[in-house]
C-alpha cells in the first residue's frame, strides 16, 4: 500500500472523519514563521485530520449564554484523540525513513507579535488554513473552515513531512458559505463589525477567501481569556484591557463561539426552534435496528477497555426526581452508562486517575459520536447525574467512574460487564505485553534492588531532604502570584505506593526527533510542538500503562502507576501547566537496565538517547531483575555541550560514584536550584521564553532560598503569555545522544 493511503487509513483507525493531504506550494501566502517550511525545512506535505463536532453538543451549548459551555466542552475530548492522531502519524512516518513534525491541536500561541512576525494569536500553524489546502473544505465569511460534510463543525490538526505524498485536490463543489451573516448578527462580542481592519483576501491552491481581518483581542475576550459576556466590551480590545478586566471581574468561564453554533452549509441548514436557537445540521439514521445498535455498542465497549455499562429508554427513568434525560437532549429515546474501575490501590494515584478519566471520556466521546455520524442526536458531558443513571440501571459501584450519553436512538435495553482477559504471569509474556499496549521500551526490577540503590544513594549527597516550592495562585494570565509550600525530597520505596510491592515495571516511550531538532533552530524559532510533543508521549505512555494495570489485575495481581516512582523528580513549565521533567523516573529506568543517567541528569537510552519519557508501574507480581546498562557510557566521550548550553550553568562536571551488583554508575551533581530556576520558574529566557515573546531574565540571586523565587516571578512582566511560556531545556536540546534508532538518512523514492 502506498504510504499515501497508509497514513489515510491510519488516522481513519484512529478516529479522523476527515483526512486531506495538502502539498507545501499551496502554502506559498504564510507567513515564513507560521509555515510548513518555517516549522520543517524541506517540509514537502501537511497531512490534516479532523474530527466532527458532536451535532447536538453545538447546539444545545452556550445556554443560557455563550459562558455556559456546557456539552460543548466534549471539544476537549476532541481535541486530545486529535493530539493522538497527529503523533501517532508522525511516528508511522518516522518509521519510513521520513521526518515528521506533529503540530498540537490547539493552545500553544504566540499572544504578541515576535520579531518579523507581525502577527497577535500566532499559533505554531493555522489548521483552518492548512485544512482548506488539503482540499477539505472552504474558509467562510465566518473565517472558520467549513465543510460539506459538517459545515464548520470540525476540528483539524496537522502533520508536517519531508515526505512527498499524494496531494489531495481542491474542494471545488458548491460553495459552502451562502453569508447568511448569522456569525456577524449573534457574535457576542462584535467582533465582526468592531475593530475589523480590512477584509481579507487569503489565497491557497489557487482558491481565493474572503473574509474580515477581526481584533483577536476582541474575539477571545471569553473564549480564550474567560471574561464574562455581560461586561461592557469597550470600543478598542487589546492587551492591557484585557489584563485589566481579569483584574477587575477575574475569571467568568470559557465560551462556544457564536460564529461555529450559528452557523452551516446552506444545502444541510434548516431550523427546529423548538429544539435549539441554532441551525441544525440535516441528517438520516442509517441504521434503526435496536439489536444491531446495541451489538455496535458493545464491540466500541469492548475497544474501550470499559468495566461496565448499562443501556435503557428513557421511561425507564420516568418516576425518577434526579434524571431527567429530556432537559439534557431534547429527542433523547436512550441513555448509555458507561464506567471504568479505578482499582483500589490506584485509588491514591493520581496519574491513574488521571488516565482513567481520559479512557472514560474517549469512550463515551465516541459512542456518541458513532450515533451522531449514524444520523441520530447524541451527547456526553452534560450535567446529569452520572452515578444516579448507573444506580438506576442496576450498574452503579463506588469504585467505579461514569459518564453517560444521551442519544435519540432506539436501543432498548442491555447491561454490559467486561469480561476478564487471559491471564498471564511470565514475565517475558508480560513484557510483550507491554510492548503491544504501546510501549517502545520495557524493563523491570525488583524491590530489593530498590532497596539496596536507596541505601547506596542516600549515602551520597545528591538527595536533598526538602524543598521549598513557588506556585502561581494567580489567574491563567497577567501577574504570578507567589505563593509557597514545603515538598519533602526522600527516596520513597515501592512499597509506599503498593503495601507488599515486589517489582516495578518501567515503560519508555519515544517522541519523534523532528520534535526536538526544530526547538528554536529553525525560522519559525518555535518551542510549541517540542512542548506538544512531550506533554503527548507523557498521555499516550499513560494509555499504555492503563492497559497494563488492568492485565496484570485480571492476571489476580495488584498494580499501579506513577509518572515519579522516587519522589525526586522536578516540574517543567508548559501550556498544559506543570509536567513531569525529563528527568522523571529516570532512576526507575536505571534500576530496569534500560537506561544511564547523563550529565545533565537526564535519563539516556541506547535506543533513543534522551529522547524518550519513563512511566512507572509497582505491582506485587514477581519479575525478577533486568540486567543492569553494561554499555558505552556516551557522556564519558562527550564534548558536554550541555554544560555551555544551560543559561544558569546548572550542569557541572562533578559526579557521584556509586556501585550496584558490581557495576559502577556515575550521578551527576547538578545544581538543582539554577536548574529550577530556569525551568519550572521560566526565569532564564533562553530556556523557551524569549521565543514566545517574554523577556524573563532574571540572573541567579546571591541568597538561594524560595523568598528570591518568589520575588524574580512576581517581578517579570508575563502578561497574556504566561499561561503558554513553554520550556525546552537548553541541555537536551544540545545532547547529541540520539540513540541507535535514529531516523535513517533520507532517500528520495516514491510515497
Amino acid at each position: 500500500m502506498r504510504l499515501t493511503e497508509q497514513l489515510k487509513t491510519k488516522a481513519r483507525e484512529l478516529g479522523a472523519d476527515l483526512v486531506g493531504i495538502a502539498p507545501v506550494e499551496r502554502f506559498a501566502g504564510a507567513p515564513l514563521r507560521m509555515s510548513p517550511q518555517g516549522l520543517l525545512p524541506g517540509a514537502k506535505s501537511v497531512v490534516v485530520c479532523g474530527i466532527h463536532h458532536l451535532d447536538a453538543a453545538v447546539e444545545l451549548g452556550g445556554v443560557p449564554t455563550p459562558n455556559d459551555c456546557g456539552p460543548y466542552d466534549t471539544q476537549g475530548t476532541m481535541n486530545s484523540k486529535l493530539d493522538d492522531i497527529s503523533f501517532r502519524l508522525a511516528r508511522l512516518l518516522e518509521e519510513r525513513r521520513h521526518r515528521a513534525l506533529p503540530i498540537a491541536v490547539t493552545n500553544i500561541w504566540r499572544y504578541r507579535p515576535y520579531k518579523d512576525l507581525d502577527v497577535s494569536f500566532a499559533p505554531d500553524l493555522a489548521h483552518r488554513y492548512a485544512a482548506a489546502a488539503a482540499g477539505l473544505g472552504q474558509i467562510g465569511w465566518s473565517g472558520l473552515l467549513l465543510t460539506p460534510e459538517f459545515g464548520p463543525r470540525n476540528r483539524f490538526v496537522s502533520v508536517i513531512t519531508d515526505a512527498a505524498l499524494e496531494p489531495s485536490p481542491m474542494y471545488e463543489g458548491d460553495d459552502l458559505c451562502d453569508r447568511c451573516m448569522q456569525c456577524v448578527e449573534t457574535c457576542p462580542t462584535d467582533a465582526f463589525r468592531k475593530e475589523v481592519r480590512r477584509i481579507n483576501e487569503i489565497e491557497i491552491g489557487g482558491k481565493v477567501f474572503k473574509f474580515p481581518e477581526t481584533n483577536k483581542w476582541r474575539c477571545a475576550w471569553a473564549e480564550n481569556f474567560g471574561l464574562d459576556l455581560a461586561l461592557e466590551i469597550p470600543g478598542r480590545v487589546d492587551e492591557p484591557t484585557i489584563l485589566r478586566n481579569l483584574e477587575k471581574y477575574g475569571w467568568r468561564g470559557g465560551e462556544e463561539g457564536c460564529c461555529l453554533q450559528f452557523c452551516m452549509n446552506p444545502q444541510r441548514r434548516y431550523y427546529d426552534k423548538s429544539y435549539c436557537r441554532p441551525p441544525r445540521r440535516r441528517k438520516k439514521p442509517v441504521e434503526r435496528d435496536p439489536k444491531k445498535l446495541r451489538s455496535i455498542v458493545r464491540k466500541m465497549l469492548d475497544e474501550a477497555g470499559v468495566d461496565v455499562a448499562g443501556v435503557a429508554r428513557k421511561e425507564h427513568f420516568e418516576h425518577e426526581e434526579q434524571v431527567h434525560p429530556e432537559s439534557h437532549l431534547p429527542d433523547a429515546v436512550s441513555l448509555v452508562s458507561i464506567g471504568i474501575r479505578i482499582p483500589r490501590e490506584c485509588a491514591a494515584s493520581a496519574d491513574y486517575q488521571a488516565i482513567a478519566r481520559r479512557r472514560l471520556d474517549y469512550a463515551a466521546f465516541d459512542v456518541a459520536h458513532y450515533f451522531d455520524l449514524a444520523g441520530y442526536s447524541a451527547v456526553t458531558g452534560t450535567r446529569i447525574c452520572d452515578e444516579r443513571v448507573a444506580e438506576v440501571l442496576g450498574i452503579y459501584d463506588t469504585d467505579v467512574q461514569f459518564t453517560t450519553v444521551l442519544t435519540s436512538a432506539a436501543l432498548g435495553s442491555m447491561k454490559y460487564k467486561r469480561m476478564k482477559s487471559r491471564v498471564i504471569s511470565e514475565p517475558e509474556r508480560i513484557r510483550v505485553f507491554c510492548r503491544e499496549a504501546g510501549a517502545d521500551l520495557v524493563g523491570f526490577f525488583t524491590a530489593d534492588r530498590f532497596e539496596r540503590f536507596r541505601g547506596a544513594l542516600e549515602k551520597t549527597d545528591l538527595v536533598l531532604k526538602e524543598t521549598a516550592v513557588v506556585e502561581d495562585g494567580g489567574l491563567y494570565y497577567g501577574p504570578y502570584v507567589p505563593r509557597t509550600r514545603s515538598e519533602s525530597a526522600q527516596l520513597r520505596p515501592p512499597a509506599e505506593l503498593l503495601s507488599g510491592a515486589k517489582s516495578v515495571v518501567v515503560l519508555g516511550l519515544h517522541f519523534p526527533h523532528v520534535s526536538l531538532d526544530t526547538a528554536k533552530a529553525t525560522p519559525a524559532e518555535t518551542v510549541g510542538p517540542f512542548t506538544f510533543a512531550r506533554y503527548e508521549a507523557q498521555r499516550l505512555l499513560g494509555d499504555a500503562a492503563f492497559r497494563v494495570v488492568r492485565k496484570l489485575s485480571d492476571s489476580g495481581y495488584r498494580a499501579t502507576v506513577t509518572s515519579d516512582l522516587s519522589g525526586l523528580a522536578s516540574k517543567v513549565l508548559s501550556s498544559r501547566g506543570m509536567l513531569p521533567d525529563l528527568r522523571a523516573n529516570r532512576f526507575a529506568a536505571l534500576l530496569g537496565g534500560l537506561a544511564f543517567i547523563g550529565l545533565h541528569g537526564h535519563p539516556i537510552t541506547p535506543e533513543y538517547g534522551v529522547r524518550q519519557v519513563f512511566v512507572a508501574i509497582v505491582t506485587d507480581c514477581v519479575l525478577g531483575d533486568d540486567p543492569l546498562y553494561r554499555g558505552t557510557i556516551d557522556c564519558e566521550k562527550c564534548r558536554k555541550p550541555c554544560m555551555g548550553a544551560c543559561p544558569t550553568a546548572a550542569v557541572k562536571d562533578e559526579s557521584v560514584l556509586l556501585e550496584l551488583e558490581g557495576v559502577s554508575f556515575s550521578l551527576p551533581r547538578t545544581d538543582f536550584f539554577a536548574c529550577e530556576w530556569a525551568k519550572r520558574y521560566a526565569l532564564a529566557a533562553e530556556e523557551g521564553p524569549k521565543y514566545c515573546g517574554i523577556d524573563s531574565d532574571v540572573p541567579l540571586p546571591k541568597e538561594r532560598n524560595v523568598r528570591a523565587v518568589a520575588l524574580a516571578v512576581g517581578g517579570v512582566n508575563w502578561g497574556v503569555q504566561k499561561r503558554h511560556s513553554n520550556i525546552v531545556e537548553e541541555c537536551i536540546r544540545v545532547c547529541p545522544a540520539r540513540g541507535a534508532v535514529r531516523q535513517p538518512a533520507l532517500q528520495e523514492g516514491k510515497s
